[in-house]
This record gives C-alpha cells, structure tokens and sequence, in this order.
C-alpha cells in the first residue's frame, strides 16, 4: 500500500522561509524610521496644541522643539532641515522629509512623509 506525502517538501519550505526572512528584514530595517515619524508628529502636535501667554515666534516654537527632540531622541530629521516660518494664520512648521535607509545587499529604501505640516495658530 502506497502512501501519500503530508506537508510540505524541503523546496518549499525553503521558500516560504525566504519569504518570511526577507520581509521580516525589511520590517525590521523600517520601523525605527516611522517609530522617529510618530514620535516627531507628537512632538509637533503637543507644541501646537500648548497654551501660550502671546503670540508664537518661529524662534519660540524652534526653542520648544528642540528641547523636546533633545527629550525624545528624535534622530530621523534635524533640527535645522525643519522649515519654520511665519503666515497670516500663524507660525507654520513644515516637517517634510524623506528618509533613505539600507536593506540588503545595494538595495536601499527610501520613505517619504509629506503630511508632516502644521501651524500654530495665532491667539
């Protein structure tokens, strides 16, 4: 009496395993760089939602930055690559970047964050 093989062979075992191999790579390689995006995002978020005593300045809101970054080891964006600039409705904070990162061998990945805007109303 012949019996049928269960499971799966060696080839594909050694396929899926791959698979899982190469994207848990990439997951790793990843994900510090948006844990640093949501970090700066709450970051930005706590500036412009504080209570001021007057009017943001850019230089104000870059002091309070900085000390957060400093807090919060902020390592994806710089400082100084963050436009800050004033507007008719308040301070705007322009945080756009984009990150490149290696993952294996000569291939590299680069993400963008583009909805990294936001302005501090004036009161």
């Amino acid at each position: 009496m012949k019996t049928k093989q269960a499971g799966m062979g060696m080839i594909s075992t050694l396929l899926v395993l791959g698979t899982v191999i190469v994207f848990a790579t990439i997951a790793v390689k990843l994900m510090p760089i948006y844990v640093d995006y949501w970090t700066l995002t709450r970051i930005i978020k706590d500036v412009v939602t504080e209570e001021r005593s007057s009017d943001p300045t850019p230089a104000g809101i870059r002091h309070d930055l900085s000390s957060r970054f400093i807090t919060n080891r902020v390592e994806a964006i710089s400082l100084r690559d963050i436009k800050i600039s004033n507007d008719k409705t308040g301070v705007v904070i322009d945080a756009r970047y984009e990150k490149r990162t290696p993952l294996m061998f000569n291939i590299d990945a680069v993400v963008r964050f583009d909805d990294a805007t936001f302005v501090v109303p004036r009161s």
